[in-house]
């Protein structure tokens, strides 16, 4: 079977992401400690780039690892015998290499 077809990510459109935006249940997940100040600089690049006009709605941690997700799971990706995290993050690369 055609890999592509029938792994063709789990989002098909940003209407698909608009429809599920308000977040409804909570999820904790430990992370590595460099993860953590990745989020926190994105977090604070954001904040401060932006104007007065587009202060409206609050951009946290939780909304940057919500966006990622609804970008990645929008990709088609193989996920046939994924071994580990580490597999997993090679393969969700090489796809957005492309």
């Amino acid at each position: 079977m055609d890999n592509t077809k029938r792994n063709s990510g789990l989002v098909s459109s940003i209407a698909d992401i608009e429809e599920q935006s308000v977040a409804s249940v909570r999820l904790t997940v430990p992370v590595r400690p460099d993860q953590e100040e990745i989020l926190t600089r994105i977090v604070r690049t954001i904040s401060t780039n932006r104007s007065k006009n587009n202060r409206q709605e609050r951009i946290t941690k939780a909304s940057i690892i919500r966006a990622y997700i609804d970008v990645l799971s929008s990709l088609a990706l193989d996920y046939d015998e994924i071994p580990n995290e580490k597999e997993f993050a090679r393969r969700l690369l090489e796809n957005v290499s492309r």
